[in-house]
């Protein structure tokens, strides 16, 4: 699953995916060493033009719709990859709502003497990866957010399978255009583009405790620790 990722950089992120367009106003940084669901984030779209764009957007997949108590419901932050087709929830966002979630790492864990420890899981040559995502948007004036969004989830490959059997549906950087691009509709082109991303692209190491907090957020918290 992903539960809480990196996002480091505005300029570097800027030309790593091709942006025209940054809500300065509401994003003056990108950075952040925690991001947590619920949180406002950064999403890249690709709009009616044609052109990539980022949009503030929550993470947890809030639908259009709503109860009738005007409860909230379900906000997923994960969507699985293999059964997007059978979730109503999904299934329509499949086809003209898919967006990238741009980060730098994301954090896993494992049960170590009864306590979370968390490791960190980046790419081993530094370049951030476009994760597969779903949104929705919002018409609601009182909210900042341009919209909801859910990270798609895939099998894990070897690397990832010691902390957790999922791990996010990485992007191959020549498969993004294809992603976010609205002409592409067909759920099995969708669905190759969704496979676990090779082990041996990216590294993994373990870092403080403090990540299991939200609250705490600074670059201490993607430093390796030692495993001794």
């Amino acid at each position: 699953m992903c539960g809480r990722y990196v996002i480091e950089g505005t300029t570097e992120l800027s030309e790593r995916f091709q942006l025209r367009q940054i809500p300065a106003d509401l994003f003056p940084t990108w950075t952040t060493y925690n991001a947590a669901p619920s949180q406002l984030l950064p999403v890249i779209v690709e709009d009616a033009a044609g052109e990539r764009t980022a949009l503030p957007m929550q993470w947890g997949l809030v639908p259009r719709w709503r109860r009738p108590d005007g409860k909230p419901g379900v906000a997923p932050i994960n969507a699985r990859a293999e059964t997007l087709q059978e979730k109503p929830m999904f299934r329509g966002l499949t086809k003209a709502k898919r967006c990238i979630v741009p980060v730098s790492g994301f954090y896993e864990w494992r049960k170590i003497d009864g306590r979370k420890q968390p490791y960190y899981l980046t790419s081993d040559d530094g370049e951030a990866w476009g994760l597969a995502g779903l949104y929705d948007l919002t018409h609601d004036e009182k909210n900042d957010a341009a919209g909801s969004f859910t990270i798609i989830t895939t099998g894990a490959n070897p690397l990832v399978a010691s902390l957790h059997d999922r791990m996010p549906a990485i992007l191959r950087r020549e498969d993004e255009e294809e992603w976010l691009s609205r002409d592409v509709t067909d759920p099995f082109e969708v669905e190759q583009l969704l496979l676990p991303y090779p082990a041996d692209e990216m590294r993994i190491y373990r870092v403080s405790p403090d990540v299991n907090s939200p609250r705490n957020n600074g670059p201490d918290l993607i430093v390796a620790e030692d495993e001794g």
